[in-house]
């Protein structure tokens, strides 16, 4: 295995963020666009992007033989739940087609789900909710290449093993923010810290993310009076891969194939383009035209901020996962 990036500093990780599903404060009557952030949560302790972590899933294949995109973690039921894209396909028939690849936490598989013409797969979010397990994706996609192929809308929909969903298929509940902002290409995430959903979005001229409890999102309440925090996004140093939040912080991974991968905090809290930390991380360096691919939050119990990469050796598609475990305030 390659090395981790690692700090001498040593961190309390007991001390976990205390204001689980904390309501926003000062909501008040900012509109969308007019400032760069419209409200606050509550302050919470920080991943350290340099300190000690983990590699728990190491050169795995998935389900399909196609490229990792996204996972998220199910902390309840220790499931976690790989999205794939087939980066091959030239056929306009299965533009948008994702597997879904559960796996245990050591990432063998333990079920599948095909989903057709639905996006990149670029992020999803992970809800056990009353004893079912529900993603939130992307969903509806558009594009007139395989690759430029991204989702329209974004949905809610039960991990059914062994089911083939349609992007248009009833059970998917269309959960599109509906914020006074134009949304395109809405990508969601879920801090299990807060129960909180994220999403990233664009609004035409630069990426965006916004943050609702996760009971009015379940809901279908994703107007503006629901949001929590909205803030602009960084430009980013390289391609985007993915993102992440845990309480009042968001992390995103940045980087391509056989080159720099960064790992970056941003300040839910905070407005404009700001950046708390941007840092190189050299986690799976060894692996063959290693690209990062996709963020989340593991509560193991104690939580981790997990960061996934592809490899591919003689055409064998594998995924690894490292994490990060230090938190500092």
């Amino acid at each position: 295995m390659s090395a981790l990036d690692e700090s001498n500093s040593r961190i309390n990780r007991r001390t976990l963020l205390k204001a689980g599903g904390a309501a926003a404060v000062g909501l008040g009557a900012t509109v969308l666009g007019a400032t760069p952030a419209s409200a606050s949560v509550p302050v919470s302790m920080r991943f350290v992007l340099g300190g000690t972590g983990g590699n728990p899933i190491w050169k795995r294949s998935l389900h399909a033989n196609w490229v990792l995109q996204s996972f998220g973690y199910d902390s309840v039921n220790e499931q976690i739940y790989f999205l794939q894209h087939n980066s091959t396909n030239t056929n306009a028939e299965y533009y948008g087609d994702i597997w879904v690849t559960r796996t245990d936490l050591a990432g063998n598989e333990t079920g599948s789900m095909a989903l057709h013409g639905f996006g990149h797969g670029v992020s999803v979010a992970v809800e056990p909710y009353n004893g079912k397990v529900y993603l939130w994706t992307e969903t509806l996609g558009a594009g007139t290449t395989n690759e430029n192929f991204y989702g329209t809308r974004m949905g809610r929909f039960e991990f059914i093993n062994g089911a083939v969903f349609e992007a248009n298929d009833s059970r998917i509940q269309d959960r599109t923010p509906t914020i006074s902002d134009v949304v395109r290409n809405p990508q969601p995430v879920i801090d299990p810290s807060t129960n909180r959903l994220l999403v990233r979005y664009s609004n035409g001229t630069q990426r965006r993310i916004v943050a609702f409890n996760l009971s009015d999102a379940r809901a279908g309440r994703l107007a503006d009076a629901n949001r929590l925090v909205e803030r602009a996004l960084p430009d980013p140093v390289a391609t985007h891969q993915g993102f992440a939040a845990y309480g009042s912080f968001a992390y995103l991974l940045e980087g391509g194939t056989n080159s720099a991968s960064y790992l970056r905090t941003i300040d839910l809290n905070d407005v404009g383009s700001s950046v708390v930390e941007t840092f190189e991380t050299t986690a799976g360096q060894s692996l063959p035209t290693r690209e990062p691919e996709g963020m989340g939050i593991w509560l193991a119990p104690e939580p981790r901020l997990c960061f996934g990469f592809e490899s591919n050796t003689g055409g064998v598609r594998q995924a690894s996962v490292f994490y990060k475990d230090q938190l500092v305030w």
